[in-house]
Parts: C-alpha cells; structure tokens; sequence
C-alpha cells in the first residue's frame, strides 16, 4: 500500500494516542470515560503496530512486533463496558469481570514462547510470514483476540433491538450513528479475520486503514455532536418500558417538592460530574425510580431536565454579568466544555449564546 496509507495510519495512531491521553488525565473522570480512554490507547498500540511493521521499522524495535495482542483480546471487553452504561441503569450490573479477560490471558499464555525469543528470531519469523503466510498457529491466536470484538458487537445490537423500537431507530440519527460506528469497527475485524485467513499481502494494512477512517471518524462526531452520548441515553430511557412502576409507595408532589429544591435552591446541576447516580442519592431513590419519575412524571429525561436548569442559569449570568465571557459561564453553569455548551444552548434556546448576548444589548 501507498506511503499516503501508511501516514494515514501514523496520523490515527497518534490522535488515538492524545483522545486516550485526554480521556485518561481528566479531572473526576467517570469509568464511562477511563473505558473509553483505554480504548482509543489499546487502538493506538494497534495503529503503531501497523505503521513500524509496514515501514519495516520494526527491525529496530523487534520485541514490540505482536506485542498487540493481548490489548487488542481487551478490546471486545472493554467496548462491552462502555455501552453496558446504555443499558444498565444500576452500576452494579456494569461491574468489570475477570472472567472478560480470559481471552486476552489465553493471548498472553499462547505466546510467551514468541514474546521471550530473541529480536533475530522474531525478524526471521516476520520475514517468514511475509514469503509463506501466517502459520495456523497464529492464525488462531489472532482470531481468538479478535472474536471479543464480534461478541461485543453483537451485544450492542441485540440490545438496541431489545430497548428500541424500529420506528425510534430511524427517526433517530444519533442511533444510526452508534450502530453505523460499532458495524464499520466489526466490519474492519471482519475484513481482517478474512485476510488472515486467505494470505492476502496487505491485510494488516487493510485493517488499519479501516480503523484510521473509523477514528477520524469518531473525532470529527465528536466535534459536530459532542453530546452524542447523552441523546442516546435519553434515546434508550425514553424507549424503556416500565412494566411495573417503582413509585407506588412514594408522595409524587413530595418527590416533586425535592426535586425542585435540588435544583432551584442547592443547584446541584451546577457540579460538572452530576449523573443520575448522585442525583438519586440526593432524593434517596434508586437510580431506576429515579429515571421512572423524571421519564413519567417530569416527561423530560435527566440530560434535558439538567441541560435545561444549566441554561435558565447561563441566561441569567448573560443578563446580570454582561462582563463575563462565555466560556466562563459554560464553565459555571457545569458544561464540560465550550463546544458541549454552545451545542446543548442552540437546541434549547434556538440560537447560539453570542447571538442570544447580541440580542440582549439591542
């Protein structure tokens, strides 16, 4: 493949270094946001992988030749955590397993023998597959890292069909988004089980070529819509059907009472890290009555309900604090960014907030 390919690859590899980096150093990071930090880390390993094999740099560091694996057995599991979140109200079910991980222990144990050879046998051994193909060995090993990938697929789409409705899917381009993203990264394993198994030259390349395009792509998801995540769990609270309510014995207007003062008065929407897990413990609700009585009760979801009290606030700041910036106000009303601000602002409030200030002084 083409020297453009190869720096393509390059390139992904070390965005995916700096989004992991970025994901990983974050104040009050969430599991949801270490997960993810691992991910786009264990993705880079791959990338770089890719890049010293195809330009033969490998040569000088040799003992990093296939050291991939075993992350790449990890990734299955991982992506398996992030969108249990989707689904799994109750932290408890999302708890991380060993039991995960045992195919990235099968990984490591089938090839330490490889791992403790010396440099000289692990570039005679490349330089062998590049002439003869994979041998069945590894053609094994590789499958066994990749196969978490297609189960952790599989998860995500048979609980998409479970919680969501076909009509909801296709109204949705949130949800499309997701299913396009999770399809492409099993379609780029795919792709890569199928070159492994019928010697094609450029396979890795191949492979890496795919997972640049799908890092670019998340990257620029992330830039457009960067409360993806967010639409998407409301998305998946709204098409949740309770099917016996948890609320019989609590005083609705009471819980009502509560929830405004929360709100109106201790303003605990102002705590960038709020999740419907804290706000539970604040009302003394589990997180599902919780999700029940805002879904059912309030007819918003915890995303828009917050969202909507963080700009009641930002709008008062506008008008009573004309010499305050508006990243600082993004920041003082709990947004987690300038970008998460603007974007939550404009579908609120119908314009963006230097339009909306503009208007203000007219």
């Amino acid at each position: 493949m083409g020297n453009v390919t190869i720096h393509f690859i390059a390139f992904s590899a070390g965005l995916s270094f700096l989004f992991a980096i970025g994901e990983l150093v974050r104040t009050n990071a969430s599991r949801q946001s270490r997960v993810q930090g691992l991910l786009f880390l264990f993705a880079a390993l791959f990338q770089t992988h890719t890049y010293l094999t195809c330009t033969e740099l490998y040569q000088l560091y040799p003992h990093f030749y296939l050291v991939h694996l075993p992350f790449t057995a990890s990734i299955g599991s991982l992506l398996k955590q992030y969108f249990s979140e989707l689904w799994n109200e109750n932290p408890n079910k999302n708890e991380f397993s060993l039991w995960e991980l045992t195919p990235a222990f099968l990984v490591i144990l089938f090839m330490l023998p490889f791992y403790f050879s010396s440099a000289e046998e692990k570039i005679a051994i490349h330089q062998m597959y590049l002439s003869k193909g994979v041998p069945l060995r590894f053609q094994l090993i590789i499958l066994l890292a990749v196969l978490p990938i297609f189960y952790s697929a599989y998860y995500v789409f048979s609980n998409m069909f479970r919680y969501i409705r076909w009509e909801s899917f296709k109204k949705s381009a949130h949800l499309r988004l997701v299913g396009l993203v999770v399809g492409f990264g099993a379609f780029a394993s795919a792709i890569g089980v199928y070159t492994l198994f019928f010697q094609a030259r450029h396979g890795l390349q191949i492979v890496s070529f795919f997972i640049s395009c799908l890092i670019i792509g998340i990257y620029l998801l992330r830039q457009k819509s960067p409360e993806l995540w967010g639409e998407v769990q409301r998305i998946v609270i709204e098409e949740k059907k309770y099917q016996t309510s948890q609320l019989g014995s609590f005083d609705l207007l009471e819980l009502h009472n509560r929830f405004k003062s929360l709100m109106e008065t201790k303003k605990v929407y102002l705590d960038e890290t709020i999740n419907l897990e804290k706000l539970a413990k604040h009302m003394n609700l589990s997180e599902h009555q919780l999700s029940e009585f805002l879904n059912t009760h309030l007819k918003k979801s915890f995303f828009h309900l917050v969202n909507y009290y963080r700009i009641k606030e930002a709008k008062d700041l506008f008008a009573n604090h004309p010499e305050k910036n508006i990243l600082t106000i993004a920041y003082e009303v709990g947004f987690p960014s300038k970008s998460t601000f603007y974007d939550a602002f404009k579908r609120e409030v119908g314009q963006s907030p230097s339009e909306y200030r503009k208007n203000l002084k007219n």
